[in-house]
């Protein structure tokens, strides 16, 4: 095609990275984790040349554990945290059609937009007590996003295309409520009280994404 505007639907399988969890203003949390995760979405484009065309995309992300620890003594809360994390992502994107005069065409492209990350409510496995219960509320964060994609696209119909491939995406930051600390009894090795908010830094993910690309004339 030429010209013309697409529509299109991805299914997505994700593995996760995230650059730190910081808890301010002094702890970074130690072996950190986020689990993979799937998702889906949709979006509208249009074909510019036989090279070149662009679609706005829209992604919901399912939710991910999440997992951090603070094992410093002189903390006011040692242990685990523990909670979740969601996002929808809508990104503008470009892509450069290589024509090889085939059912099958090889695409790079580029993206660049917006992240809503949402954490669930959480706890702190708590280790300096076991009387003392630690909880968070969920909050959300709102970021910039970006990605970088490579795949191909084979032609399934006269419409029709099928749309495999890879991209990273950046997901920006994402943060928790402030820690509360429940004591029933008095117990000097847990401070009651609160801690700030466990913060995501930099979260990124590696992924693999299939979908369909149906032609409007």
């Amino acid at each position: 095609r030429l010209t013309g505007l697409y529509l299109r639907g991805d299914f997505t399988w994700a593995s996760q990275d995230l650059g730190s969890i910081h808890e301010p203003p002094t702890y970074d949390l130690h072996s950190t984790s986020i689990d993979t995760t799937t998702g889906w979405g949709g979006g509208i484009g249009y074909y510019f040349s036989k090279n070149v065309r662009a679609d706005f995309t829209f992604d919901w992300r399912r939710e991910a554990d999440v997992r951090g620890t603070v094992s410093d003594v002189n903390a006011t809360v040692q242990g685990e945290r523990q909670f979740g994390v969601k996002s929808m992502v809508g990104l503008f994107n470009v892509y450069y059609d290589f024509d090889i005069r085939s059912h099958f065409t090889p695409y790079i492209g580029v993206g660049l937009g917006f992240a809503r990350n949402t954490t669930s409510a959480g706890n702190v496995a708590v280790t300096c007590a076991t009387d003392c219960v630690a909880t968070f509320e969920g909050a959300t964060e709102w970021s910039a996003a970006g990605a970088l994609m490579a795949g191909f696209s084979a032609r399934l119909h006269d419409r029709l295309h099928l749309d495999a491939g890879y991209r990273f995406l950046y997901l920006g930051d994402a943060h928790t409520g402030d820690i509360t600390v429940a004591c029933p009894t008095a117990n000097p090795a847990c401070t009651a009280g609160g801690s700030s908010d466990p913060l995501v830094k930099d979260m990124t993910a590696h992924e693999l994404r299939v979908g369909l690309r149906w032609d409007i004339k």
